[in-house]
C-alpha cells in the first residue's frame, strides 16, 4: 500500500468518527499548523490517527482488566454467600463460632474456595492477551537487599495498622462504632495450630496469588507505580470491612512493590504471612499467659520488629535508593499519565459496580450511637 493510499484510508476513517469528541487532536502543537484543517501535511495526519488508536486500545485494555477483576471480586461476594447458606443449611453455625479448629478449617476451605476459584479463572482470561508480566514463582535471592526489603515492609504494614486505628478511634470519637471480625475461638494447641494454618498460611497463599500475581502483574505493562497503587485499592476494597480497607490498601502498597522489587511472589507470601501471624502470636500468648501478659509480649514483639524495620530502612536508602527509583519510575506504555490510567482503572463501569457493592456491605457495619465520646 502506497502512502497516497494510507493517506485516503485515514481520511476516510475520520469522516467515520466524531473527532470533536477529542479535542486534543483537533489541536495542533505549539507552533504548528492544525492538520485536521489545512489537510497538508499527511504524515502529521497519519501519525495522529495511529497515536488515537493506541490511546484508544490502551483504554479498553484497561478497562479489560478491570472488568476482569471486577467479576472475580463479585464472583468472590457470592461464593462467600454460597459457603455461609451451606454451612446454615447444615446446622453448623453454632460450631463454627464454638470451635476454633473447625472455624480455622473453614477458613481454609473458604480462602481456597471463594478467593482461590474467582481469581484463577480471572487469570484465564487475563492471560489471553499477549505479552503480558509475569511474576517469579521461584523463591527470591537470600542476600541483605530482599531481608531489607521484608523487614521495611513488614514495618510498614505495622506503620499502616497504627495509623488505621487512630483514624478509627478519631471516628469512635463521634459516636460511629465499626463491626470487627469475630475473635477465634483458642481452647487448645490444636486450636492454635488450626489458627495459624487458616491465618497465617493458606490465606497469605492465595490472596498473593491472587492480588499480587492475577492483579497486579498483567497491570505492570502499564507501569510499576500504576500497577502496585490499583493492586493495593483492589486488595483494600476486597477485604471488605471499614477497619480492614484502609489498612489493607497502605499494605497492598508495600507488598506490591517487594514483590517487583525481588521479582518473586513469595516475598509477598513472606510478608503477609509475618502480619497476619501477628494475631496468631498475640491468641498464643493469651493461650498460655493472662490478658495483661499477653498483651505485653505482643507489643515487644512489635517493637522488635519495628526496630529491625527501621535498621532495613536505612540500610535500604543507604544502598538500594537507586533501584527504588528505578522500579517506581519504570512507566511501561506512557501515552496516558498515571492519573488518567488510575481513572480508567477504577472507573471502568465493571469496577463502579464492585466497588460500590463491598463500600455498601462495609457501611452496614457501621452504627452511629447516640452518645458522642469525645
Amino acid at each position: 500500500m502506497d502512502y497516497n493510499q494510507n493517506n485516503n484510508q485515514y481520511q476516510n476513517f475520520n469522516q467515520q468518527q466524531n473527532f470533536n469528541q477529542y479535542p486534543y487532536y483537533n489541536q495542533a502543537p505549539q507552533g504548528q499548523f492544525n492538520p485536521y484543517l489545512q489537510q497538508n501535511n499527511p504524515q502529521a495526519y497519519y501519525i495522529s490517527q495511529q497515536k488515537f488508536l493506541k490511546l484508544r486500545e490502551q483504554k479498553n485494555e484497561i478497562r479489560r482488566f478491570a472488568k476482569i477483576f471486577a467479576f472475580a471480586m463479585l464472583g468472590f461476594l457470592v461464593a462467600s454467600m454460597l459457603f455461609s447458606a451451606i454451612l446454615e443449611a447444615f446446622g453448623l453455625i453454632d460450631l463454627y463460632y464454638s470451635n476454633g479448629t473447625f472455624s480455622s478449617s473453614v477458613g481454609i476451605f473458604y480462602s481456597l474456595l471463594t478467593v482461590g476459584v474467582p481469581f484463577f479463572i480471572a487469570k484465564k482470561f487475563v492471560y489471553k492477551t499477549p505479552d503480558l508480566p509475569v511474576c517469579s514463582y521461584s523463591a527470591p535471592r537470600a542476600n541483605l537487599k530482599t531481608v531489607s526489603i521484608i523487614l521495611l515492609s513488614v514495618l510498614g504494614c505495622l506503620a499502616s495498622m497504627y495509623v488505621t486505628g487512630y483514624i478509627q478511634m478519631f471516628f469512635e470519637g463521634f459516636g460511629f462504632s465499626f463491626s470487627s471480625g469475630d475473635e477465634p475461638q483458642v481452647n487448645s494447641v490444636v486450636d492454635l495450630i488450626a489458627l495459624f494454618i487458616g491465618t497465617a498460611i493458606i490465606p497469605p497463599l492465595v490472596e498473593e496469588f491472587a492480588m499480587r500475581n492475577v492483579v497486579m502483574q498483567p497491570l505492570r505493562k502499564y507501569g510499576n507505580l500504576f500497577a502496585i497503587i490499583c493492586s493495593a485499592l483492589v486488595f483494600g476494597v476486597f477485604h471488605g470491612t471499614p477497619s480492614q480497607i484502609p489498612f489493607a490498601i497502605l499494605c497492598g502498597l508495600f507488598l506490591g512493590y517487594a514483590v517487583i522489587a525481588t521479582d518473586s511472589i513469595w516475598t509477598g507470601v513472606i510478608i503477609h504471612a509475618i502480619v497476619n501471624g501477628l494475631s496468631c502470636c498475640y491468641y498464643t500468648f493469651l493461650y498460655f499467659t493472662d490478658e495483661e501478659t499477653a498483651d505485653t509480649a505482643y507489643g515487644f514483639v512489635c517493637l522488635v520488629l519495628a526496630g529491625l524495620g527501621f535498621a532495613a530502612l536505612l540500610i535500604y536508602i543507604s544502598k538500594y535508593k537507586d533501584e527504588f527509583n528505578r522500579i517506581i519510575s519504570k512507566n511501561g506504555l506512557e501515552e496516558y499519565t498515571l492519573k488518567q490510567k488510575i481513572s480508567k482503572f477504577i472507573f471502568a463501569p465493571a469496577m463502579i459496580i464492585a466497588i460500590i457493592v463491598f463500600l455498601i456491605q462495609a457501611f452496614s457495619m457501621i452504627s452511629f450511637g447516640s452518645e458522642v465520646t469525645m
